[in-house]
């Protein structure tokens, strides 16, 4: 008995890939199309984007640079930190420094709570009306910034302070934000101030 299809059987063109002629590609050619396909994929198109600061999104960025190390130290503040009207020792927010690793991610801040900078930072306008900010521990100030320097002295800083390598003198290699840091140190406390609140809280 004869059987006839009542459609006609579909031959590969000798141009349409087969199985057959897939398999028969040598190894070499098809781990070279698959690294090919690889580096076309979405991940040959992620970039890393440089860490500019340690501050969190909606936070004043007082300031902040590249250190020798190439980590980040930054001066952040509550938001709208600087934008305050009243004086500085009313000033409701709060305000820190916090120290970067190599990858970006926030190290080391100060102080433990940001909500007592104000017994910890302090403004002073030198006799040439320079405006300088100090961050200080029980022992004495240990970093230092005015418009144009940052520095530190490392005998002042706090237990833990992930810098001690670096010596007495200028901190950072590259600035990289400054837009807000007169603005930023304008919101301390002054010198004098900050001296006799400090005096009675030690009991001197």
């Amino acid at each position: 008995m004869n059987y006839k299809s009542s459609k006609p059987i579909a031959m590969p063109s000798p141009n349409q890939p087969s199985f057959a002629r897939f398999c028969a590609l040598p190894v070499a050619t098809l781990l070279a199309l698959t690294v090919s396909a690889c580096a076309a994929g979405p991940t040959a198109a992620t970039t890393t984007t440089p860490v500019t600061h340690n501050c969190k999104p909606q936070e004043t960025v007082g300031f902040s640079c590249e250190l020798q190390d190439r980590r980040v130290l930054s001066l952040c503040g509550s938001p709208d930190f600087d934008q305050f009207k009243g004086e500085a020792k009313d000033n409701p927010g709060y305000a820190y420094v916090a120290i970067s690793t190599k990858q970006g991610q926030v190290q080391f801040t100060y102080p433990p709570n940001p909500e007592d900078y104000k017994k910890h930072m302090y403004f002073w306008v030198s006799i040439s009306a320079w405006p300088h900010m100090f961050v200080a521990t029980d022992k004495g100030s240990f970093l230092h910034f005015s418009l144009d320097a940052s520095d530190m002295s490392p005998e002042n800083a706090p237990e833990g302070w992930p810098l001690s390598a670096i010596k007495s003198g200028s901190l950072c290699a590259r600035r990289i934000n400054r837009d807000h840091i007169d603005s930023y140190m304008a919101q301390m406390i002054n010198k004098a101030d900050w001296e006799r609140s400090r005096n009675k809280s030690t009991g001197q």
